[in-house]
């Protein structure tokens, strides 16, 4: 892919993610016993780009090690239309996330940071200046200085900001009033919002006081968007949910990319909204 003009640039980690299927989730000094347990690649800006890619051109910026982990997770981007030119390689193992589903579909998840850890706001940033994006998405999982070298960045070159602020975390007000949009599940938009309501069409405008626009996700209740002074809501198709993981990060890429393309955010949700819902409904091949 020529990097000179890409339309969606992910910045974000990449983690080899260990699955354990179990009938329900432990109590606290609880056993279970297992299912089954496989691999697969995973770490939100990993999947991100992957869903981004089958929509736009995409590059992916993070680290992994120079361990088999690292070459899966590369060998996978490469084979999804990714570009990981701006991928760099460290001698430290790679990502890992140790994660839990139950029978019902959800999860819990352990993220071992790993490589992730060395991505350094000036690769970011020399990425970015070669690549030019539309674009640029990012979470959480990185280190918190390029969570901001990233917003500073989409503002002085007036590029569109997607912020996934995944694992929830304090934030400057800078960074927050950069996104356009905030893409939160619900539990994330009360914390950026400050407001405990269970309304979420509430929650919503009080998200556009922080940025200059909002997702919220809801799972199978939906999704609300709120810009320019105004919130609409999308319902969803109700599925029955095998495996929740990944779900944000495939709806977060596919937005991406149809953002990128000059979708409008409310058509650009009810896309990503779809892509979503159709992941939840069907569980993502393992790694062998």
């Amino acid at each position: 892919m020529d990097t000179s003009s890409v339309d969606v640039a992910v910045v974000g980690t990449l983690n080899m993610d260990v699955i354990v299927q179990v009938t329900r989730m432990p109590e606290v000094g609880e056993t279970v016993l297992g299912q089954s347990v496989s691999e697969r690649p995973g770490g939100k800006g990993a999947n991100q780009a992957l869903a981004a890619a089958g929509l736009a051109s995409t590059m992916l910026v993070g680290v992994v090690g120079r361990d088999d982990a690292g070459d899966r997770l590369l060998a996978v981007q490469d084979a999804g239309g990714v570009d990981t030119v701006y991928v760099s390689r460290v001698d430290e193992a790679s990502g890992q996330a140790i994660i839990e589903v139950d029978d019902a579909g959800d999860n819990r998840i352990v993220v071992l940071v790993g490589a992730n850890a060395n991505l350094s706001t000036a690769h970011v940033e020399h990425a970015l200046d070669a690549a030019l994006p539309r674009v640029v998405l990012t979470q959480l999982e990185s280190p918190s200085e390029v969570t901001a070298a990233v917003a500073a960045w989409c503002s002085r070159r007036s590029r569109r900001l997607l912020l996934n602020p995944s694992p929830v975390a304090e934030l400057p007000g800078a960074v927050l009033a950069a996104a356009d949009p905030l893409v939160v599940n619900e539990h994330e938009a009360r914390f950026y919002a400050s407001d405990d309501t269970d309304d979420p069409v509430a929650v919503a405008h009080a998200l556009l006081e922080v940025a200059t626009s909002a997702v919220i996700t809801l799972g199978a209740d939906g999704v609300v968007v709120a810009a320019d002074g105004a919130v609409a809501r999308i319902d969803v198709a109700r599925v029955r949910a095998v495996d929740t993981t990944g779900a944000g990060d495939v709806f977060a890429g596919v937005l991406a990319a149809h953002l990128a393309h000059d979708s409008g955010l409310v058509e650009a949700a009810e896309q990503a909204a779809a892509a979503a819902t159709a992941h939840v409904a069907r569980r993502p091949p393992a790694v062998e």
